[in-house]
């Protein structure tokens, strides 16, 4: 009986380095995930996101883009809201719309476009770094969509001329284009940006996402 051991652990051994071997070629997690916000859970995260990058704003006497409580702007229910989510935590949410007016792009170059709105990210994070991910989804997400273009109108309202060359700054650092300035049916300053839609190759290595390219019913 004795004999026969180290023959039985000899012969066990092959079986514990396959495993090993398993282990260490899964491959491994995006860090990132980008999906809907499901409940009210993800709700109150992504307005306590924004609550938070409103004070930080304040705290440095740096005007607010929009005015009232801009996370309830996330839960109506019309509005198909989107995070970037980390560990289970937003550090970054925006709109979509996929079937926008586009009033104020007519004298652009035509196509059908993905148009994102109120997009913030949390304080705490990378402010470019999120933006750019962001970003970069977003062109992916369009392409899927069989789009031409991303687009985004941003209020210049309560700017001042120094605030919004920080603001295209910003958003030149995150990858978008300026178009050109423009207002609203209000009569409110706003700020043309774009992108191609574009396929981004080896994003699906950062992102995940579950956004659906075909929303169901409300």
């Amino acid at each position: 009986m004795m004999s026969n051991l180290p023959a039985q652990a000899e012969h066990s051994r092959p079986t514990t380095q396959r495993a090993e071997h398993n282990q260490l070629d899964a491959p491994a997690l995006p860090p990132y995930e980008m999906r809907l916000l499901r409940n009210d859970e993800d709700l109150a995260a992504v307005a306590e996101l924004v609550t938070r990058r409103t004070t930080w704003l304040a705290a440095r006497q740096l005007p607010r883009p929009y005015e009232g409580d801009v996370g309830v702007l996330f839960s109506e229910q019309w509005v198909e809201a989107v995070a970037l989510f980390e560990d289970g935590h937003p550090l970054g949410c925006l709109r979509l719309h996929r079937n926008p007016s586009l009033s104020q792009w007519e004298t652009e170059e035509a196509g059908s476009a993905l148009q994102l709105s109120l997009a913030y990210s949390a304080p705490s994070a990378a402010l470019d770094k999120i933006g750019r991910l962001m970003t970069l989804w977003a062109q992916d997400f369009a392409a899927r969509l069989d789009m031409t273009w991303v687009r985004c109108e941003v209020s210049t309202d309560n700017l001042s001329s120094e605030e919004s060359l920080r603001l295209l700054t910003h958003a030149k650092g995150c990858g978008w284009q300026f178009v050109r300035f423009s207002r609203d049916r209000g009569g409110r300053p706003l700020v043309l940006l774009q992108l191609p839609a574009r396929a981004q190759l080896g994003l699906h290595a950062l992102i995940r996402c579950a956004v659906p390219i075909h929303p169901g019913p409300s």
